[in-house]
């Protein structure tokens, strides 16, 4: 479904500094498989989405998503397949804009504009709907600008827009790590929940190895741009955070940390 072929990625290329991150990587994922992705920083987590995002080209190598090579495919047009969220959840949405507007944006994505109003009030009663299960509120909030929200409504909201059209992947980058305890849990649980529900093939880059350990139906921790730990269906089950720790550190010790 996802597939990365012989990916080479350099950086500061041509310098003193010159490092490689990935050498002839190969990485796949089966359509309506929940990836969690651990490692320290600088393992190739967020360069992995980035890559898979187009925020950034392969030096060498192709990626393919069912099938079609997107190798060089400009990032607005994989946007159109491809769902993301950020660590920061002021990137998600625009701020300046009500709830229903941002809403209606999403659901209008890659679609022609015209000249017809982009709100109604069967659109609104239909966000209403969708947005009261979450159970944050925020269906009583529709014209109010989404710079107004939590940090934590913003980022349930911007899951919600990233999946709001059909998407063949969804990628989120540390998406709770800019949240409180208690925030994380809740979002993290909706992220569960509508991943479920919508039988999204999803890529998650976390810190939070309890939530590794808990979500998803296959575990990949990374180190220096390659898979050291690759654990699916039963042996994704038999993963403990305390196992999963103890390998992050023989890591970082091996490393000289």
């Amino acid at each position: 479904m996802l597939e990365l072929k012989g990916i080479r990625k350099a950086f500061n290329k041509g310098t003193p500094d010159e490092a490689v991150l990935f050498d002839r990587f190969d990485f796949s994922v089966q359509e309506g498989e929940f990836v969690s992705i651990v490692g320290s920083n600088g393992s190739g987590k967020t360069t992995l989405l980035n890559l898979i995002a187009g925020n950034i080209l392969p030096d060498e190598g192709k990626i393919f998503l069912r099938g079609q090579d997107i190798t060089a495919q400009k990032e607005f047009v994989r946007a159109r397949r491809i769902g993301r969220v950020f660590q920061d959840p002021a990137l998600g949405a625009a701020g300046h804009m009500t709830i229903a507007e941002n809403l209606a944006i999403a659901e209008n994505k890659g679609k022609p504009f015209g000249l017809t109003a982009g709100l109604s009030k069967k659109r609104i009663a239909a966000y209403r709907d969708m947005l009261h299960p979450l159970g944050l509120g925020l269906e009583d909030r529709m014209n109010v600008p989404v710079g107004a929200l939590s940090g934590g409504q913003r980022q349930v909201l911007t899951l919600m827009i990233a999946t709001l059209t059909p998407v063949d992947v969804l990628l989120l980058d540390e998406h709770t790590a800019a949240l409180d305890p208690k925030t994380a849990e809740q979002t993290m649980a909706l992220t569960d929940r509508i991943v479920r529900e919508k039988k999204l093939t999803t890529l998650m880059v976390t810190h939070n190895l309890r939530f590794a350990e808990q979500y998803g139906t296959r575990l990949c921790m990374f180190d220096k741009g390659r898979v050291v730990l690759d654990a699916a269906g039963e042996a994704k089950k038999e993963q403990k955070v305390d196992d999963l720790l103890a390998l992050f550190n023989a890591i970082s010790i091996e490393c000289g940390n």
